[in-house]
């Protein structure tokens, strides 16, 4: 007992200085909090069956959730590292059963200074009528240094939802390689959303695949990307239209500020349906020059004023 109220003292010191919420410790939110490789809180949700393995190098997690199962409230964990480590691991298998409603409130935490390579690996199935959705914030020190690669698989089922959010808005990214990827059976709707901030050189590499395999199935790929100083960034997004009546978007949006910035879009789409539809939208600029000139003109510096114009971007 001693040693986990000790971890979980250092994992509040850490990660509220790199902006975690401190009402998250203070309130007890957190179902799952694992530092390194160690589990810190476990708390179970109603309707929700999970075991959770310590590993040699982090953890490995499976998740039922039970069908019918509504939650009001998140389920909340956090996966970070408050101290010195080379490599983190997790790896994740979520079912949500038929006609459940949750959602997931997942922080990443990687202390000020500390340097790592973190792989994470989630594979999700979304049953019948079901729906689920996935936040994951990431949060890094100023100093941070990670290597950072995600992959999502995911099988969305007949009339189920299935949203995926995967946002980085406080300190360095790193190196980052962001891969999702989802097959949609009739009826179903996915919605992929990424929005990162790099900066000095830090590279980003983002990649949405969907499969709308299931009549009248939807997807949606939307990403938000600012880059920096020396920062590079890449976005692909691919949606395959291969069912009748299936309908797509893809929407990337990037914008650059800094004379040796590198940023690439690139949407992908494909048809093999007469009765399908699949469209894209991209976009690379700078900050809006009246947004910026309004609230320069209201007192705040241009530094003060894109920072504020990209926090607006990244809610």
């Amino acid at each position: 007992m001693a040693i986990a109220k000790n971890l979980l003292n250092i994992a509040k010191k850490e990660f509220t200085k790199i902006g975690l919420p401190e009402e998250l410790f203070t309130k007890n939110k957190f179902n799952l909090l694992v530092d390194r490789n160690k589990i810190v809180t476990k708390y179970p949700a109603p309707g929700v069956r999970s075991e959770v393995i310590e590993t040699p190098t982090g953890v490995k997690t499976k998740v039922y959730i039970e069908p019918g199962t509504k939650l009001e409230e998140p389920v909340t964990l956090c996966f970070g590292a408050a101290g010195r480590t080379d490599l983190q691991t997790t790896e994740s298998e979520i079912i949500v059963g038929e006609g459940a409603d949750v959602k997931f409130q997942v922080y990443g935490a990687m202390a000020e200074g500390i340097k790592l390579k973190h792989t994470a690996k989630t594979k999700i199935v979304v049953e019948k009528n079901a729906k689920f959705v996935f936040i994951d914030v990431h949060y890094n020190g100023e100093n941070t240094l990670v290597d950072l690669e995600t992959e999502t698989d995911a099988y969305v089922g007949e009339n189920a939802y299935f949203k995926s959010v995967f946002k980085q808005i406080k300190g360095r990214a790193g190196k980052v390689r962001v891969n999702l990827k989802a097959r949609v059976d009739r009826k179903g709707v996915v919605v992929f959303e990424t929005k990162m901030i790099g900066k000095k050189d830090d590279e980003i590499k983002v990649e949405d695949i969907i499969y709308l395999d299931g009549e009248e199935s939807r997807g949606i790929s939307k990403s938000r990307i600012i880059a920096v100083d020396q920062a590079k960034a890449e976005f692909i997004g691919e949606t395959y239209g291969n069912a009748p009546r299936c309908r797509g978007h893809i929407d990337c949006s990037e914008i650059i500020r800094g004379k040796d910035v590198v940023v690439k879009a690139v949407p992908v789409v494909v048809v093999r349906d007469e009765t399908a539809k699949v469209t894209h939208e991209a976009a690379i600029g700078s900050i809006d020059k009246k947004q910026l000139e309004t609230l320069m003109a209201r007192g705040l510096t241009e530094d003060e004023a894109v920072d504020v114009i990209v926090q607006g971007m990244l809610r």
